[in-house]
């Protein structure tokens, strides 16, 4: 570690048990450290050794746990994270492609993923609520600069860290049980902090905060579904039981049939010559049957393709994938995500959803904020439709202009995607993104179609 920046962290203070001794120099010390911050080098350096000291974990939570009372050292403190808790992706750009920059864009993410588990702690997340709760309480005369600046930045500590990736290595979970991510929200819950989200959705003179808001629940939702959390607290059908118990002996059935093709591949003994075989009905290149000169055991893998050099699929034209692991969250998340859910559509969607959009056609967003949006759309209306429709809940997105909106990225995407060639996976992901919504309204009218309220069928009349 650098020994300028050894000595600075030196100089906070030292943690003895629960109790955080802090030094005389504190307050400069944090100070001095994002100043090393702001000129660090393309490779993250100051990031990664402060990360390697785990400063986050033994310094600044426990500083401001203990000493929130302290105004100047708290700001400090909590501006100081947010600059750590970026996503490495803001931090390098993109995802590097040299070797020697992916290593480091790693590095930065592991610190990530420690500082995460770090914060999954209701004490931590009670000292942020509490503060937000008091600054929230300021009427807007009252409310001085540093307090807004002090409100967006405990918004983007939040935000940083629901958005840092699992590690699938480390965290091998199983289905209900609960991961990281499960027990940061836990602690939002606990702490009361996602009272304070639909607070800042719903209320008229917190309107500046929309899109941060919309960018923590899009983070909070990113493991679920809307059919998961509509069945969540039911009990479990008999066709849900039925559909686990034959997923159950597929399961079964295929790993027998891998153990038996195993004792079939060990020969009793050893042969030199595994014969030749005519095999009838398979054409060859010629009019005659294919002439196979391998052990029978292999023959079902048998194609035409076998031996021949595998054709390389260019960059560009290979196929996405997608590398999100489907996984069920721990039963209380989702029964507290679920409840989540029906207030914020009953209270705040509606009004957040034409905020957003508002800023976004006057493009006071930044660039790709509309994901957000398109997201948040598809999500709450399939969980309205599945959670007994009520249209009134999302009429905000339910009109022409919402129409017309979609299309109009869809054709953006779609144009980008052809040319802009070194971005075409991210184009497309955000075109996918377009498409479910338009699909979501498209559904929506069609749930719009069949309720027995005669204006709703109207109202879907006109918007077709």
């Amino acid at each position: 570690m650098n020994c300028e920046l050894l000595a600075t962290c030196s100089a906070l203070g030292y943690l003895e048990g629960d109790s955080y001794h802090k030094e005389t120099d504190c307050l400069e010390s944090v100070k001095d450290l994002i100043r090393y911050l702001r000129h660090e080098d393309d490779t993250r350096d100051v990031r990664q050794q402060l990360g390697d000291s785990q400063i986050v974990q033994n310094d600044l939570l426990p500083i401001i746990v203990q000493y929130r009372q302290d105004k100047a050292l708290f700001d400090a403190c909590i501006r100081l994270m947010v600059n750590l808790t970026q996503p490495a992706v803001l931090c390098f750009g993109k995802i590097p492609d040299d070797p020697v920059f992916r290593h480091h864009f790693m590095q930065v993410t592991s610190h990530l993923q420690a500082y995460k588990e770090a914060f999954a702690s209701e004490k931590v997340f009670g000292i942020l609520s509490e503060t937000l709760y008091n600054l929230l309480q300021l009427d807007w005369e009252q409310r001085q600069e540093e307090d807004n600046l002090l409100i967006e930045r405990i918004l983007l500590l939040v935000r940083n860290m629901l958005h840092v990736p699992a590690n699938p290595c480390e965290e091998k979970k199983v289905d209900d049980d609960a991961s990281i991510h499960d027990r940061v929200l836990w602690a939002i819950h606990m702490s009361g902090f996602d009272d304070l989200v639909k607070f800042l959705a719903s209320a008229q003179s917190e309107q500046q905060w929309s899109m941060h808001v919309l960018e923590i629940i899009s983070l909070m939702f990113r493991d679920q579904t809307p059919e998961a959390l509509v069945s969540a607290g039911h009990a479990r059908s008999a066709e849900e039981k039925q559909r686990d118990s034959q997923e159950l002996e597929a399961l079964r059935q295929k790993e027998h049939a891998e153990k038996r093709s195993r004792t079939l591949q060990r020969g009793t003994r050893h042969s030199h010559f595994g014969g030749s075989f005519v095999v009838q009905g398979l054409r060859a290149i010629g009019e005659k049957d294919v002439i196979y000169h391998r052990n029978l055991n292999n023959f079902k893998n048998y194609t035409h393709d076998q031996g021949k050099a595998v054709r390389r699929v260019p960059k560009r034209n290979r196929q996405a994938h997608d590398l999100k692991e489907k996984r069920r969250s721990a039963l209380n998340v989702r029964l507290f995500l679920r409840e989540f859910c029906v207030d914020f559509l009953e209270n705040c969607y509606n009004r957040l959803m034409y905020l957003v959009k508002e800023s976004l056609i006057r493009e006071q967003t930044q660039q790709h904020d509309e994901t957000y949006y398109l997201w948040a759309l598809s999500f709450f209306m399939a969980f309205n439709r599945g959670n007994g429709f009520r249209a009134d809940l999302v009429s905000e997105t339910m009109s022409i202009r919402t129409f017309y909106f979609i299309e109009r990225n869809v054709t953006n995407y779609y144009e980008m995607l052809l040319t802009d060639r070194k971005e075409a996976t991210s184009w497309s992901r955000r075109m996918h993104l377009a498409l479910k919504a338009y699909q979501e309204l498209l559904l929506t009218v069609n749930e719009m179609d069949r309720s027995p309220d005669e204006s709703i069928r109207q109202s879907s009349n006109v918007i077709k």
